[in-house]
């Protein structure tokens, strides 16, 4: 009897242990699958650690079936904005961050700029690597600094503040895509915001180009006026030229046919009118019209 009553409870303890080892793996198994199945979201890609080394491909944006020790670390490869200004709250560094630079006359000058870049996502699990997710203040606002006050000693200061100011843009440019490229930033624009200068270099710049720009109206009014001067000579020219031609080629007989036809016209005419004709014998008497 004794046997007989211990065997149902030797089953019963050995299926609940079956059953507990199922859940167990169950469990192992869906957390090992949520662990696998990752999300990288739109406009970033994944850098892959497994065991504290970088794979050497990154994961782009979608589903994937990832190893579930792998850690991913998103980064951004869409178009980002690093701007230097003198402004407070619109800049990456909070307050005053406009960048003072030397002009090739020895003349200080503050410069706020916009640089558009992104991360190439073939090289971010190298940037990661070796640079890590701190590249602006690393990499990128160094070669900015850098750019500018070796482009700005380049030129003079009314070229910077003026007329110029393209071609200084277009050289900081280069020298940051230069600087950049090799180290997977790729500079897709730099915008120069603003050029502030000492009020009173800016003051003598500005009634320099006043006087330029007066300058170069006045002698648009001179050109002006020499070429209506120059028109008047030759239309002067064509009518000389042509009362010459008309005085040499003009005879009475020709003027006394002309006289004729003209006299003719006009006694056909509705209102009747009549024409008596001049009597000098060479034609060229006045005419008497009278009209009823």
């Amino acid at each position: 009897m004794r046997e007989f009553e211990e065997m149902p409870v030797f089953t019963f303890n050995r299926r609940t242990r079956g059953i507990a080892l199922s859940v167990i793996v169950g469990l192992v198994f869906l957390i090992v699958l949520g662990r696998s199945v990752r999300l990288v979201r739109p406009g970033y890609v994944a850098v892959k650690i497994v065991f504290g080394k970088v794979a050497p491909a990154t994961v782009p944006s979608g589903l994937h079936l990832i190893n579930p020790f792998a850690v991913l670390i998103p980064m951004e490869v869409r178009t980002q904005e690093y701007t230097m200004s003198g402004r407070a709250r619109e800049g990456r560094v909070r307050g005053d961050d406009a960048i003072e630079a030397l002009t090739s006359e020895g003349l200080r000058v503050r410069l706020e700029l916009t640089v558009w870049y992104r991360v190439d996502p073939a090289k971010a699990d190298e940037i990661f690597e070796t640079i890590g997710l701190d590249y602006e203040a690393k990499i990128l606002r160094p070669a900015i600094r850098t750019a500018i006050r070796d482009v700005a000693a380049r030129y003079l200061t009314a070229d910077i503040y003026s007329h110029k100011r393209e071609m200084v843009t277009s050289e900081i440019f280069i020298d940051i895509k230069n600087a950049l490229d090799g180290r997977g930033i790729v500079t897709e624009r730099v915008l120069l915001r603003n050029v502030e200068l000492p009020v009173k270099i800016a003051d003598a710049i500005d009634m320099k180009l006043a006087a330029e720009q007066e300058a170069k109206k006045m002698e648009f009014v001179l050109q002006k006026a020499e070429r209506e001067a120059e028109i008047k000579v030759v239309e002067a020219k064509g009518i000389a030229e042509a009362q010459r031609i008309i005085n040499r080629t003009l005879t009475s007989k020709y003027l006394q046919h002309t006289a004729i036809q003209a006299y003719k016209e006009l006694a056909d005419s509705e209102n009747k009118t009549f024409v008596i004709m001049p009597t000098s014998p060479t034609g060229t008497g006045m005419p008497l019209i009278i009209g009823q």
